[in-house]
């Protein structure tokens, strides 16, 4: 399936407005450099959001408020704390609170885990409960969990007292097309709804940046397919903290045209979480931050104008939880290295 995608543009505020009274075809002839693909860092693939994973992304419903490379609306941008791909999730960073139903709807709680719940129908073959299909603008979102007891045996339902882990696995796949002209022919400028190229992405409005230089684009076909799988265990009733392991890939590829020519761009995007542990709080004021574990996520990106070299921007975050009150975080962009602390679960990053 195919589905329109209006609201795109690439330029930021300035550009726009020099953009508005030149010819959007004519080329330009600027060099493109790894830090002109920044944007690029600021969101992860539209459906994102529709994975259990640490990035903060747009679930396929915000499809038609999204585009390549700004996947997020509100979300797509570094958070406040310094974290790419829309920032970290509350649960991560010792944001959410147990709501004192015996702690199933704390972080990382609930009959999945932490995911979105379905009504689903279990599957006795695969010992999963699966969701319906869902399609939404174009992207279809396969959702499955599995339940078991602390003993290791196969729940056919999620028990508030025995349950003792959740497997949640999700996907989304998805073909999204983007035609400039067919958008601004609908544009109803300042003042109408969020139709045309100055009001995608609810939120961000024109200063987001789609290829992260001068460039207009004319047309583009985005094909996404990301998927996730996350374990959630000590969940049932007595338990004293959760531990929770899991891993996210995803991959976005457009092939377009632009006022510089022709273009391809990609990225991949991943995260991967090992034995962070949650320690169980009993009031519904704590909001306990992660005491063990490590979160590694990255986004690589790259970018090629016809006739021209390809770009590329690769960013890695490695944060690592040791009970203190303060995440280690090691980042890595193009080969350089800093070493910073995250207070949690607020603050921004303190580097060296």
């Amino acid at each position: 399936m195919k589905r329109t995608i209006s609201r795109l543009s690439v330029a930021g505020l300035a550009t726009l407005a020099v953009v508005a009274c030149t010819d959007t075809t004519s080329s330009t002839n600027s060099s493109l450099t790894a830090a002109a693909l920044s944007a690029a860092l600021g969101s992860v693939p539209v459906g994102y959001g529709d994975l259990v994973t640490s990035f903060i992304g747009a679930p396929a419903s915000d499809a038609p408020l999204a585009g390549l490379w700004v996947g997020g609306g509100r979300e797509a941008s570094f958070d406040r704390g310094g974290l790419m791909g829309g920032g970290m999730r509350d649960e991560f960073l010792g944001g959410v609170a147990f709501d004192g139903r015996g702690g199933h709807r704390g972080p990382f709680g609930g009959p999945f885990g932490g995911g979105l719940g379905c009504t689903g129908t279990f599957d006795s073959a695969s010992g999963r409960v699966v969701c319906p299909d869902a399609s939404r603008n174009g992207i279809t979102v396969k959702r499955s969990a599995q339940y078991k007891d602390a003993a290791g045996a196969v729940q056919q339902a999620f028990d508030t007292l025995t349950t003792n882990s959740v497997n949640t696995q999700s996907a989304t796949t998805g073909t999204l097309t983007f035609d400039r002209a067919a958008d601004s022919a609908s544009n109803r400028g300042p003042g109408g709804d969020f139709g045309g190229e100055h009001h995608w992405g609810r939120g961000r409005g024109p200063g987001g940046k789609l290829l992260g230089d001068t460039s207009t684009v004319l047309t583009a076909t985005t094909t996404i397919n990301s998927s996730s799988s996350r374990t959630v265990t000590g969940l049932a009733q007595g338990s004293t903290q959760r531990t929770v392991d899991g891993a996210s890939a995803g991959t976005e590829s457009t092939t377009g045209t632009s006022s510089r020519g022709s273009f391809t761009a990609s990225r991949t995007v991943g995260d991967t979480t090992t034995g962070l542990v949650i320690p169980v709080a009993t009031n519904t004021t704590t909001r306990p931050y992660p005491t063990a574990g490590k979160t590694v996520r990255s986004i690589q990106a790259t970018l090629q104008y016809a006739g021209e070299s390809a770009v590329s921007l690769t960013r890695r975050e490695v944060v690592t939880y040791d009970g203190s009150a303060n995440a280690k975080v090691e980042i890595t962009e193009n080969g350089t290295t800093k070493s910073c602390t995250k207070p949690l679960p607020r603050g921004p990053l303190s580097c060296s």
